[in-house]
């Protein structure tokens, strides 16, 4: 896989060294104190990322920060959950076929952190389709597949490949006059995250962890929002910005991380709405 600045063997070392710590020591600490180092370390790990390959920063959390978490507090894999391969075919706009690579990105790193390996092959063939479709051929190459096949059971350098290659695409796009698709792509990826986290547990009240991790996706609501707004002259970034509303109005009504059934199932609903209007 080519990077437009290439990553240094230190640069490297530490960020495997970083997803190495975080990892033991999550499986020797409390549930909160888990999850607090799997953000930590998932934020370090895309900030150094970053750095090295990216002039264009990607602007909200990593989906492995999420479907990390999910695994750090224990909650297993859900198949049928994720964005089905066969819907690959189905999109054939730009606009489309960019929400779906955020979308199927999620799938991936949710597979990943999961060890799912089958799971993980299928959805990198399907961003392997969109991404050629939408001429970034250069990133999802047969190089990359190489590094996915050989590292598919090695789950930190299989993280690390993935995040350099999400982070890469949002790269690649900006700087290619293609701004708009970016946005589109980093909010599929923002709404498959969340409809994971709303659709792994539906016994919320004996797993308060879970609602804290959908709590924490307010903020980034607010921020994708943002990063929309600045280019809602575009008339399918406007439309995003539309469909968002039923989900920042369903976050409006809670004011702390103690939400009640009726506020999760709230925006479960909403985010489902959207989901599947993005998947159809």
């Amino acid at each position: 896989m080519k990077t437009r600045k290439n990553l240094t063997l230190s640069g490297l070392f530490f960020i495997v060294l970083m997803i190495s710590l975080s990892l033991n020591s999550c499986k020797n600490s409390a549930k909160d104190g888990s999850k607090k180092e799997a953000q930590d370390a998932s934020k370090i790990m895309a900030n150094e990322i970053d750095k090295n390959v990216s002039e264009f920063v990607y602007p909200l959390p990593s989906a492995y920060e999420v479907t990390e978490i999910l695994n750090t507090i224990g909650i297993g894999y859900m198949l049928g959950t994720s964005n089905s391969v066969e819907n690959v075919s189905r999109y054939f706009t730009a606009k489309s076929k960019a929400y779906n690579i955020g979308i199927y990105a999620t799938d991936l790193s949710y597979a990943s952190t999961y060890k799912m390996t089958q799971e993980t092959m299928l959805f990198l063939e399907a961003l392997n389709q969109l991404g050629s479709d939408l001429g970034i051929s250069s990133i999802y190459n047969e190089d990359l597949l190489k590094s996915i096949e050989s590292n598919v059971s090695n789950k930190d350098s299989l993280i690390e490949i993935i995040t350099i290659t999400i982070h890469e695409t949002y790269d690649y796009l900006n700087k290619n006059g293609k701004g708009d698709l970016s946005i589109l792509m980093i909010a599929g990826g923002w709404v498959e995250g969340i409809y994971l986290t709303t659709n792994v547990s539906e016994n919320y009240q004996n797993n308060p962890e879970i609602v804290k991790v959908i709590y924490a996706q307010k903020p980034s609501l607010d921020r994708l929002l943002k990063i929309a707004d600045e280019s809602k002259e575009n008339s399918e970034i406007q439309e995003l910005i539309d469909d968002l509303q039923p989900i920042k109005k369903a976050f409006d009504a809670v004011t702390n991380e103690n939400l009640t059934d009726d506020q999760i199932s709230a925006i479960a609903n909403a985010v489902e709405t959207l989901r599947t209007k993005l998947i159809s």
